[in-house]
C-alpha cells in the first residue's frame, strides 16, 4: 500500500525526520490558504498522485510548454494559477504511462534554498533478509539512471535485525554522502529516525528523493515515497485510513476486497491460477511462447469455493 507525499512526510516527521512546513489542499482557495500559512516568499506546489517524475511531468489539458507537476510560486497569485493548472487535470509521467493520473489534491510546501541533493532509501533486502539502505550522493534525479551510468556513486548496507540501527550505521551514511561535523550528525538522525520508522510501520520502502542540504546547514527531507507491506495492514488500522483508493487500479481494488492477489497487465492473455509459484510459471510460459498475460491473479492455496 502507497500514500501520498504529505502524508508520508507527517508520518516521518512524528519518528524526528526534519521536513519542511506544508500542507495539503484539495481546492484552490485550500491551496492560497496553505500559502498563507508558511513565512514564504517562495513556496512550492506540488502534484500528489501515486507515481514519480512528477516535476518533468506534463499536464494533457495544457499547452505542451506548460510546467510540470512540481511548480515554484513567488507569491500568492502564482499559487493560485498553479493550483488551478493542476487540480482536476491529468499528470503524465514517466511512471504513470501515456493514461496519466488526475490530480485531486496538492501540497504546498515552504521553499528551501538547497545547496546539494542526496539519494537516501530504505528497503527490505531479500537476499538477507535484512533493511538496507542504499545512498548516493546523486539525489534528485532518476536513481536507475544513476545505477545504469555510475554505479559507483551509489553505496548500500544491510543491517543486522539482531543489532539493530548503531551509531556506525549513522556515520556510514553521513560517509557516503561526504558529510561532516554537526551535517553528519544530523544526516545520521535522518537515517536513525528513517530506520525507526520502517520497522515501525511495517514499510517495505522509505525513498527519499531529494534528501537535501540547506545553504543554512540544514538537512531537510524534501521529497518521500513510503509504501507498506499489505499483509502486515491488519494490524495498521491507522496507516489503512491514509489509503487513497483513486490512486488504485479499479479491478485490482475490487479483487482485494476478496483477498486475492491480481495485478493488471498490458497483455491479452488472462490468467486465473491456484498458486503463487504456478501463476509466475504460467506467465513465463506464455511469455515464452511469444505472447503476453493479462494479468497475475493467485488465487491462493487457501482458495474455496467462496474465493
Amino acid at each position: 500500500m502507497n500514500i501520498h507525499e504529505y502524508q508520508a512526510k507527517e508520518l516521518l516527521a512524528k519518528y524526528g525526520a526534519p521536513i519542511a512546513a506544508g500542507h495539503a489542499a484539495f481546492t484552490v482557495e485550500e491551496a492560497v490558504e496553505a500559502a498563507k500559512k508558511l513565512p514564504g516568499p517562495l513556496y512550492v506546489v506540488k502534484s500528489q498522485i501515486h507515481a514519480g517524475g512528477r516535476g518533468k511531468g506534463k499536464f494533457k489539458e495544457l499547452a505542451p510548454e506548460a510546467k510540470g507537476g512540481v511548480r515554484l510560486a513567488f507569491s500568492l497569485d502564482e499559487v493560485e494559477s498553479h493550483a488551478k493548472d493542476m487540480l482536476g487535470n491529468t499528470l503524465v509521467t514517466i511512471q504513470t504511462g501515456d493514461a496519466g493520473k488526475q490530480v485531486n489534491r496538492l501540497y504546498v510546501t515552504d521553499g528551501a534554498d538547497i545547496d546539494k541533493e542526496f539519494y537516501l532509501a530504505l528497503l527490505v533486502d531479500r537476499a538477507t533478509s535484512r533493511v538496507a539502505f542504499v545512498v548516493s550522493t546523486e539525489g534528485g534525479m532518476d536513481i536507475e539512471e544513476v545505477a545504469h551510468s555510475t554505479p559507483e556513486k551509489i553505496q548500500s548496507f544491510s543491517v543486522d535485525p539482531a543489532t539493530g540501527f548503531m551509531p556506525h550505521h549513522g556515520r556510514t551514511v553521513a560517509a557516503a554522502l561526504g558529510l561532516t561535523g554537526d551535517q553528519a550528525k544530523q544526516a545520521a538522525k535522518v537515517a536513525s529516525a528513517l530506520y525507526a520508522a520502517f520497522l515501525a510501520t511495517d514499510a517495505e520502502q522509505i525513498e527519499i528523493n531529494p534528501l537535501a542540504l540547506t545553504e543554512q546547514g540544514n538537512i531537510l527531507v524534501l521529497d518521500a515515497k513510503v509504501g507498506f507491506d499489505g499483509n502486515a495492514m491488519f494490524r495498521h488500522k491507522d496507516l489503512m485510513e491514509l489509503r487513497d483508493e483513486t490512486e488504485e487500479d479499479p479491478a485490482e481494488l475490487e479483487a482485494s476486497k476478496y483477498d486475492l492477489a491480481y495485478i493488471k497487465l498490458d497483455g491479452d492473455i488472462g490468467c486465473m491460477v491456484n498458486g503463487a509459484g504456478l501463476a509466475m510459471a504460467t506467465m513465463d510460459i506464455i511469455k515464452l511462447n511469444g505472447m503476453f498475460p493479462a494479468n497475475f491473479l493467485d488465487v491462493g492455496g487457501g482458495a474455496n469455493k467462496e474465493k
